[in-house]
């Protein structure tokens, strides 16, 4: 199936970020960002985190997060908010 995706002439784009609706807030997650696998696929359990290097999205609404080098449709997935704020800059 993402096989099919990838090679459809739809047209598509990678992007180096993503928008998540959480808790009354829109929140925009820059890669790479972390997840935590909802839905075993290929070799990555339920209840893995994965960090996400890359996101392609297609003009069907269909997002794949690449991780490792690899696509994953992102319904198999959940975002995870960051829990700590780190300065590296004043």
């Amino acid at each position: 199936m993402i096989t099919d995706l990838l090679l459809s002439p739809e047209p598509s784009r990678f992007s180096k970020s993503c928008l998540f609706l959480s808790r009354y807030k829109l929140q925009r997650a820059y890669c790479p960002f972390q997840v935590i696998c909802i839905r075993s696929i290929r070799n990555i359990k339920a209840g893995e985190k994965c960090m996400v290097e890359a996101v392609l999205s297609w003009g069907t609404g269909l997002l794949l997060y690449f991780i490792e080098g690899k696509p994953y449709p992102h319904h198999s997935f959940r975002y995870v908010e960051p829990h700590h704020f780190i300065m590296t800059d004043l």
